[in-house]
C-alpha cells in the first residue's frame, strides 16, 4: 500500500485516460478485411525443410503447418520484419494459432530475429511446449519483476510482506484474486492479463497490494447459465464449441488509440466517444453483461504515410502486444481503404459505430455474414441486414454468431434433430431476438439442426438456426417484424480465429402461407402472436412470437 507504480511508455500510460466500463462485444465495419499480399519471392537464403526437419514432431496440426510455411517465405526474402507485419500477419494469419501468437514471435520480429540464420531455432522455440505460468509481478505492468510463478492448479498463498499489481494469465486458465489467505474473503475473477492497479474485488475495494492468495483453475471451473454442457440424453440441447468464450467472456482494458498524421485530419476525441457512447449502449445489451471492457485513452503520432506503415507504427509507438486482448487504432482519413480487423487489432478509418461494432467482432472470433441467392446460387459476401458483420446497418448480431461468443443459455435454443429423425417434421415457436436482451419468455430463440455429414472429403459440420431477427420494423434496416431468417453456419469444433461465418439461406415473413426451403429442410409460418401499437402517430405490429413447422 501506498507504494508508487510505474507504468512502461506506451504500456498503460495514463495520460488522459478515460476509462470507460463497458459490458458488450465491439465490432466495426468494414468492406472486407485488407489481405495484402506478401512480397513475391527475391533471391536469396532459402530455408529448407531439412534445415527444420528436427524440429518437425513439435507441429500438431496441419494448419499450424501451414501458418510456419507461409511465415518461412517471409524469412526467404529477407521481409519477416515489423515493415511487414501486417501484411504477414493477415497473410499468414498465424493470429489463429496461440503457439505464435503469445508475444513471443512479436517480440523476435520487433528485435530483428526472424532470419534466415535464426529461422530453424526460432521456429522450434515457437512450436516447442512452453509451460504456461501464472505470475503474480510486482508493479503495474507486465514487464515487472515476478513475485511468484506457478503452473498448478488449486490454492496459492503470497508472501505477507510483498503485495501483488499484476498478473500474468496464459491462455486455458482463469485465475480468482483472495484478498485473504488460504483462497478466502473478497474475490476477483480473471482470465487474462490483468492490471491490478485498476481492478478491484468484488466489494469494490482496490485490489493493488491487496491479494494475500489466488485459485488457478480452467475456463469452466466458473460456473454460470452460458457456460454448459450437454448430457446425452439432452436431445434438444446444442452445444458451443468456442473454446475462447471463457476468454473472451471476462474484464478486459482496451486502449483506444487515436492516431495523428501531419496533413491528415483524424476523427475528434468526441466523436470517438460519440460511438463509443452508442457501442456501450449496444453491446451491453447483446453480451447480457457477459464481456466487460474499459477504455483507455491514448494519443500517437506517425510520419510514415503508406496505410500499411501508418498501421505498423501505430502498434509500436502505441506499445501494443500480441497478448492484448484488444486494441482499437482510429487511423487519420485518406489513408487508408477501409476498416480492418486482425489478430487483437480493430482500425478503423470512421467513427460510426457499427463500424466499431463490426471490426471488433472479427476480433472475437466472428467472420462475415452473407446471403445465398438462392435464384443464382451466387453468395452475396457481408450482405445479411440481419448481422452487424455485414455492410449494412444492423441491430445485432445473427443468432449463431451469438451463440458462438456464448451469449445464449440452453433453453435459448432448440435442437431438431430428434424429432426430424423421429417423425420427418416438428413445430416449434419462436421468440423475436431483436438485441438479445434478457428475457423470461420461457420460448426459444432459435431451432437448430445439425446437418448430418454425407461423407465427402473435408466436409465440415455445419449447423442451421431459424430465427426471428426482430419484433416490430425499425428505421435500421429493411427488415420487417416477425420476418423468419435461416442461417447456414459452421458447428466449429476446434476453430480459431475469424471462424463464425454465417449465410443466410431463406428469409420469409410470418403470414407467408409457402414452404420455404433451405438446405435439405422445408419450413413455413402455421402461426403467430402479434399486437398493434401507437407509435409517433402511427400503427406498428409488434411480434411475441412466430410459430414455424419444420420438416425434411
Amino acid at each position: 500500500m501506498g507504494r508508487s507504480h510505474g507504468l512502461r511508455e506506451g504500456s498503460m500510460q495514463k495520460l488522459t485516460m478515460t476509462v470507460v466500463m463497458l459490458c458488450g462485444a465491439l465490432v466495426s465495419g468494414c468492406q472486407g478485411e485488407e489481405g495484402e499480399q506478401p512480397a513475391h519471392e527475391q533471391p536469396g537464403v532459402t530455408v529448407t525443410e531439412e534445415a527444420i526437419a528436427s524440429s518437425r514432431q513439435a507441429v500438431v496440426s496441419s494448419s499450424l503447418e501451414a501458418a510456419l510455411s507461409c511465415i518461412a517465405t517471409y524469412v526467404n526474402t529477407g521481409t519477416c520484419d515489423w515493415e511487414h507485419w501486417s501484411e504477414m500477419e493477415d497473410t499468414c494469419r498465424f493470429y489463429e494459432h496461440p503457439e505464435l501468437d503469445d508475444g513471443t514471435f512479436l517480440d523476435e520480429v520487433q528485435s530483428g530475429n526472424c532470419t534466415a540464420a535464426n529461422w530453424p531455432t526460432l521456429r522450434a522455440q515457437l512450436i516447442g511446449v512452453n509451460t504456461p505460468l501464472v505470475r503474480m509481478r510486482e508493479n503495474c505492468d507486465g514487464a515487472s519483476q515476478v513475485i511468484q510463478e506457478t503452473e498448478a492448479s488449486g490454492c496459492h498463498t503470497l508472501p505477507e510482506t510483498i503485495g501483488a499489481s499484476y498478473v500474468d494469465v496464459p491462455f486455458g486458465k482463469t485465475v480468482t484474486l483472495h484478498a485473504g489467505a488460504n483462497c478466502t474473503g473478497d474475490s476477483v475473477f480473471v482470465a487474462s492479463d490483468t492490471n491490478l492497479c485498476e481492478t478491484s474485488f468484488a466489494s469494490g475495494a482496490s485490489a493493488n497490494d491487496n491479494v494475500r492468495s489466488f485459485q488457478i483453475q480452467g475456463f469452466a471451473a466458473r460456473p454460470s447459465p452460458f457456460d454448459y454442457d450437454c448430457a446425452p440424453n439432452e436431445l434438444t440441447c446444442v452445444k458451443n464449441f468456442n473454446a475462447r468464450v471463457g476468454d473472451v467472456n471476462q474484464a478486459h482494458s482496451v486502449k483506444v488509440v487515436r492516431v495523428s498524421l501531419a496533413g491528415k485530419t483524424t476523427p475528434s476525441w468526441g466523436s470517438i466517444q460519440n460511438a463509443l457512447d452508442v457501442l456501450q449502449a449496444k453491446t451491453s445489451v447483446m453480451s447480457r453483461n457477459r464481456l466487460h471492457l474499459g477504455f483507455i485513452r491514448q494519443n500517437v503520432t506517425v510520419t510514415r504515410t503508406a496505410c500499411s506503415a501508418v498501421k505498423n507504427d501505430a502498434a509500436l509507438r502505441a506499445g501494443h502486444k500480441a497478448s492484448d486482448f484488444l486494441t482499437i487504432f482510429v487511423l487519420p482519413k485518406g489513408v487508408c481503404p477501409s476498416s480492418n480487423a486482425g489478430s487483437n487489432r480493430a482500425n478503423l478509418i470512421s467513427t460510426v459505430p457499427r463500424d466499431f461494432i463490426h471490426e471488433v467482432g472479427h476480433v472475437l472470433g466472428l467472420a462475415h455474414s452473407s446471403v445465398l441467392n438462392s435464384a443464382t446460387g451466387k453468395i452475396n459476401s457481408s450482405g445479411d441486414a440481419s448481422s452487424y458483420m455485414s455492410i449494412f446497418a444492423s441491430d445485432n448480431y445473427s443468432l449463431a454468431q451469438l451463440h458462438w461468443l456464448g451469449w445464449t443459455k440452453k433453453e435459448d435454443l432448440f435442437k431438431v434433430n430428434s424429432a426430424l429423425d423421429n417423425t420427418g417434421f416438428t413445430t416449434v415457436t419462436l421468440r423475436p431476438l431483436d438485441n438479445n436482451e434478457d428475457s423470461t419468455s420461457p420460448l426459444p430463440l432459435g431451432a437448430v439442426w445439425e446437418m448430418p455429414l454425407s461423407g465427402k472429403p473435408d466436409e465440415k459440420p455445419q449447423q442451421l438456426f431459424i430465427s426471428v431477427p426482430k419484433r416490430k420494423t425499425n428505421g435500421t434496416n429493411q427488415i420487417e417484424g416477425g420476418t423468419v431468417f435461416v442461417h447456414l453456419a459452421p458447428i466449429c469444433q476446434n476453430c480459431t480465429g475469424m471462424a463464425m461465418h454465417t449465410t443466410q439461406l431463406a428469409r420469409f415473413g410470418p403470414r407467408s402461407t409457402s414452404e420455404h426451403r433451405a438446405n435439405a429442410l422445408y419450413i413455413k409460418p402455421v402461426s403467430f402472436e402479434s399486437t398493434r401499437v401507437q407509435e409517433n402517430g402511427q400503427t406498428v405490429e409488434v411480434f411475441t412470437s412466430v410459430t414455424v413447422q419444420i420438416r425434411k
